[in-house]
């Protein structure tokens, strides 16, 4: 074997003596990825009632908010009322410079027609080329298919709901998040979190899951 491939033994300073839990950290992805958190509707919204709105424009909106607002959280929430109002549903997640929609995508809606009730829903629709836009737009009143997308400014799709997380939701989500996980994570570490991220609740979250891990470790060594 290659002496300079050969691995070096672990020594005690190498090994972390309290690594984090996912499960012990209520700001850990597992809880707060979408799909996991359900979204909190504004006062006089739900899903049932977005969903209806939808419907009044002919399956077509957007979802707008900046980073880290809900916009995916809310997406998922809304699936299963969708379904139940008997949208098959086409979704894809843009990453950030995804210019172009996914072959398999576009694969995947080849033979929608107006009769098949679908609803296309692009996470992200302000990633792609305008060529991609307008052939989403096109296809969309072709085949009277839905068009649903989540976008950081308001696009020229109608909007759904325009989202803004005040500090009162910030403090209501976390909350719910640490209902079931405590955490050393005080009043005073979430304003000051707020402060700095503002409406992001992404950024927030991870944040407050670094400032759960320090204090944890603060405390077990002094415990030690």
């Amino acid at each position: 074997m290659n002496q300079s491939r050969r691995m070096r033994p672990i020594n005690a300073s190498m090994l972390v003596a309290h690594p984090p839990s996912r499960f012990d950290n209520p700001f850990a992805t597992c809880w707060t990825k979408p799909g996991a958190l359900t979204f909190h509707f504004p006062p006089g919204e739900s899903a049932t009632q977005l969903v209806t709105t939808l419907a009044s424009q002919s399956w077509v909106g957007a979802i707008i908010g900046p980073h880290g607002s809900g916009k995916s959280t809310l997406l998922e929430s809304l699936k299963p009322r969708l379904a139940t109002a008997g949208r098959s549903m086409f979704d894809v997640v843009l990453r950030d410079g995804q210019r172009r929609l996914p072959q398999a995508f576009l694969n995947s809606i080849g033979s929608l027609n107006a009769d098949n009730n679908g609803i296309m829903i692009i996470d992200g629709f302000e990633q792609l080329g305008w060529r991609d836009r307008l052939f989403l737009a096109r296809y969309s009143r072709r085949t009277s298919t839905g068009l649903l997308v989540t976008a950081h400014s308001p696009i020229r799709i109608a909007t759904l709901i325009h989202l803004a997380p005040n500090r009162v939701l910030v403090a209501q989500l976390i909350r719910k998040l640490c209902a079931e996980v405590s955490t050393p994570i005080t009043a005073e570490d979430v304003a000051a979190s707020h402060a700095c991220h503002g409406s992001n609740v992404r950024e927030i979250f991870f944040d407050l899951y670094d400032r759960h891990e320090r204090k944890r470790r603060s405390t077990r060594t002094r415990q030690n």
